[in-house]
């Protein structure tokens, strides 16, 4: 048995077992089992089916001899040095092995469905300029705030105009988004994927905290306060890189509160009585319920999030929970309320959809 677990996109293309499987649905519980318990595979293993399918075409049955030649041009393409300095499907070559695909004449026997060739062409669109991945920018034209939730589960509040950027999927060392504007994150604990925040020319490190972030364009300073949790705040070289300025970090802990000034790069600290610094509902609101009438909390997070929860008065009318909550964000405070109250809930958009069958 190879050991998956070190497996790069390469070496899923080149696996006989894999390439059963996605041809063929060999192992298929096997597979279904081991993806799930290898977070940090999936993206791997995603890349390799992708351009597996792509090579073969989901409806075209191509002796395996066939595909067994199609992959080992595709990485015959691939200098060594290329692979050394980086992941190649990272690289230039991914596309260059798409245009030799094109370049060999087997656009037909590949693409005899023209949904094969939509798959392939999302594929390699995705990839987006210079390699990087695609990005989805949230930005607040509502005189409300709005909330964000991220890939990981974590929950930003966006104040009028602020705008956010992050990828579809956070890559599984890091979770980065960029931030414009006046925010509040209540961020995921994940100590092996720390979350990076860049606004201007900082960039807030955590591994699962609540903090707010004022990073206006027209203001020199860029602020933070922490509410729970310990944040690592860094300058930056230069906005828009990522490499960070020898001697310029800092710790800050509950209720600290740092001043960044984007022309000097100097960082002021300072302890304040309340983490406010934005004026959200979310700084203060420290979610301790006794016995309160479940109609009342989903009152007090519709207020604090932006959102609406829809819900039969009726079925709760005897429901009260008491509970402390913490620094979760909003669906895992909404896990833990309805798990107690023998309820559960979907979302629609904005909207919470909570069915629950009463509490007697």
């Amino acid at each position: 048995m190879n050991n998956y677990s070190h497996f790069q996109v390469k070496d899923w293309l080149d696996d006989p077992a894999f390439q059963r499987w996605v041809y063929h649905g060999e192992q298929d519980a096997f597979w279904k089992e081991f993806i799930p318990n290898h977070p940090g595979q999936q993206a791997n293993i995603e890349q390799a089916r992708e351009l597996l399918l792509a090579i073969r075409g989901e409806l075209d049955a191509l002796p395996d001899s066939e595909v067994k030649l199609r992959v080992s041009e595709i990485l015959n393409a691939i200098p060594d040095e290329q692979r050394r300095a980086l992941p190649w499907w990272k690289s230039n070559w991914l596309k260059m092995a798409a245009m030799l695909l094109l370049a060999l004449g087997i656009v037909t026997a590949l693409f005899r469905e023209k949904e094969n060739l939509r798959n392939l062409q999302t594929f390699v669109a995705g990839l987006g300029d210079g390699d990087k991945p695609q990005l989805s920018e949230i930005y607040n034209e509502t005189n409300a705030i709005q909330l964000v939730n991220l890939p990981d589960g974590s929950s930003v509040i966006l104040k009028k105009h602020a705008r956010i950027s992050y990828p579809a999927a956070f890559a599984p060392d890091r979770r980065e988004v960029t931030l414009r504007g006046e925010a509040f994150f209540e961020v995921v604990k994940n100590p092996e994927q720390p979350f990076f925040v860049y606004a201007g020319s900082m960039v807030t490190k955590v591994k699962g905290t609540s903090f707010s972030i004022k990073a206006n364009d027209d203001d020199d300073d860029v602020e933070l306060v922490v509410k729970t949790g310990v944040v690592e705040v860094s300058a930056l070289e230069s906005e828009g890189k990522k490499e960070v300025r020898a001697g310029k970090k800092l710790i800050l802990k509950p209720n600290e509160q740092v001043t960044f000034n984007r022309k000097s790069l100097n960082m002021v600290t300072k302890t304040v009585q309340k983490p406010v610094l934005l004026n959200l509902p979310a700084e203060s609101q420290n979610f301790e319920f006794r016995r309160t009438p479940l109609a009342e909390v989903f009152a007090e997070l519709e207020k604090t999030y932006g959102i609406r929860i829809q819900v039969d008065a009726r079925a709760i009318a005897h429901c009260t929970l008491t509970a402390r909550l913490g620094d979760e964000p909003v669906h895992e405070k909404l896990d833990l309320i309805c798990a107690v109250v023998n309820a559960r809930y979907e979302t629609q958009g904005n909207a919470v959809i909570v069915a629950s069958d009463g509490c007697e």
